[in-house]
């Protein structure tokens, strides 16, 4: 296995004749994931450790194509010219001679001409002249202009860097444009959500807003932020009312962090707060991990539909809850039973030692259910903004120069999309399946009956998903 890189400086693998490039991180950030190149007609996938020395998981009887050994050899030896460009001085055409010399016929034949090398290597070593050395720290960070700015058109720059909380340990910097916080202020519904295998080094995550706006879901702030303390979120969100005072979300979906749900409770006491589906699932998922759970839900029909049961509560309409959680622990087998207590407590709220009341959970229904939404088609997500950005980026912890620089690819392609939409045309649709089991999800949410709460778990079980 050899690791390479794309024509675009994307990290890629090569196995067995075969070339594959980085897809997503897993949940846990422990494995990467990898699709086979010809990514429109081919299904092999490989699952790697984090340091890509190991395959855990590898699919190849999917591949719908032949091997092609000239194409893997002339990849390797592009990586290799770009690497000999950044670490010598050498001329460009000494720079291809030596990594060229001893390739086969076959590679040869299908090898760019030199002009198109010579174009690649000068390329390159533009980009390094260029970017500043690391920095050590967050105190000494220094960020050139031509980081701070964005060019939207050709001979057009304007401000990226929005915000810069100043030269300290726990410094905050904000990125987007100012064309962004006008859409942040006239939408009403926002999304935020961290990421955290792709934050520059010295930051701790990146932390993005989104707003819904003309049919779509737009990134509009990417924040780097140096830990995940009340206090820094609680930062954050004044520097962003700073710099648009009329900012006036109705709606904000979030994972389920009680230091940023607090910070923005704080920052607009108006907001309806809900917790984000996915994340909701993801904490679920992760505490099957804790106890156990895993192999079973895996491998047995029925064992996985009782489990998803649990997580069906946040299709019951609140004030059923306490009835549903009853009949729930009643029919659940005892294997099944800690994960429900465990939801109980920190979701539903644990019965008082007198069975009359409940406590104070630390996510209160009204955070993450979801009867209304559905009923009313506000159960979106956005989960999109993280993965575009794990993907494009292509490793972990880059540069805060190369961070930055990403950011501006990102946000260009998301002006085209802005402008499409504009125009009139259409966002992505969904695939045809999830679009039948929305609706199989709906019609079953509006058809409940609280006196057969338990059927109606089981049928959302049936069409939810754990990841």
């Amino acid at each position: 296995m050899e690791k390479i890189q794309s024509k675009r400086d994307r990290e890629m693998l090569v196995n067995d004749g075969y070339m594959y490039i980085f897809d997503t991180f897993s949940a846990d950030k422990q494995k990467k994931f990898w699709r086979c190149r010809q990514k429109n007609n081919c299904l092999a996938r490989i699952h790697t450790s984090i340091d890509n020395l190991t395959i855990l998981k590898k699919s190849e009887n999917l591949h719908t194509h032949g091997s092609d050994a000239a194409k893997v050899e002339t990849q390797i030896a592009i990586t290799n010219i770009k690497k000999r460009a950044l670490s010598t001085m050498e001329q460009t055409s000494c720079v291809i001679n030596e990594c060229t010399s001893s390739l086969s016929q076959a590679a040869k034949g299908v090898l760019p001409n030199n002009d198109a090398l010579k174009k690649q290597i000068r390329r390159k070593r533009i980009v390094a002249q260029f970017a500043p050395p690391a920095p050590l720290d967050l105190i000494s960070l220094e960020i050139p202009e031509m980081y701070q700015t964005y060019s939207p058109e050709e001979g057009i720059h304007e401000q990226f860097l929005l915000a810069d909380s100043g030269k300290e340990i726990n410094r905050i910097l904000i990125f987007g444009r100012q064309t962004g916080l006008n859409i942040l202020e006239s939408s009403k519904t926002w999304f935020v959500d961290g990421t955290f295998s792709v934050s520059p080094s010295l930051f701790s995550q990146v932390y993005i807003i989104l707003a819904e706006d003309v049919g779509g879901i737009h990134p509009i702030i990417y924040a780097l932020l140096p830990n995940k303390k009340g206090e820094t979120y609680r930062k954050l969100f004044t520097m962003l009312i700073d710099l648009n005072p009329r900012l006036l979300p109705d709606s904000i979906s979030i994972d389920f962090e009680i230091a940023a749900i607090s910070a923005i409770k704080e920052a607009f006491p108006q907001v309806n707060v809900h917790g984000c589906y996915y994340h909701l699932t993801k904490n679920f998922r992760k505490k099957m991990g804790d106890i156990g759970m895993i192999s079973n839900y895996n491998n047995d029909a029925n064992f996985s539909v009782m489990v998803k049961m649990i997580i069906s509560l946040a299709f019951v309409p609140i004030e059923d809850l306490d009835v549903a959680t009853d009949l729930l622990a009643d029919d659940l087998p005892d294997d099944i039973v800690p994960l429900l207590e465990w939801f109980e407590e920190y979701y539903i709220g644990r019965k008082n030692r007198r069975k009359v009341g409940r406590r104070s959970p630390q996510f209160p229904p009204e955070i993450w259910n979801l009867y209304q939404r559905v009923l009313t088609n506000q159960n979106r997500t956005n989960k999109a903004a993280n993965r575009r950005l794990n993907i494009q980026m292509g490793v972990t912890n880059p540069t805060i120069w190369s961070f930055i620089n990403c950011l501006k690819k990102i946000q260009t392609g998301r002006d085209v999309f802005y402008e499409q939409l504009v125009t009139g045309g259409s966002p992505p649709k969904k695939k045809k399946k999830y679009i039948d089991n929305d609706k199989r999800i709906l019609k079953l949410v509006s058809n409940y009956d609280k006196n057969r709460i338990l059927l109606f778990l089981r049928g959302i079980a049936n069409n939810v998903s754990l990841g």
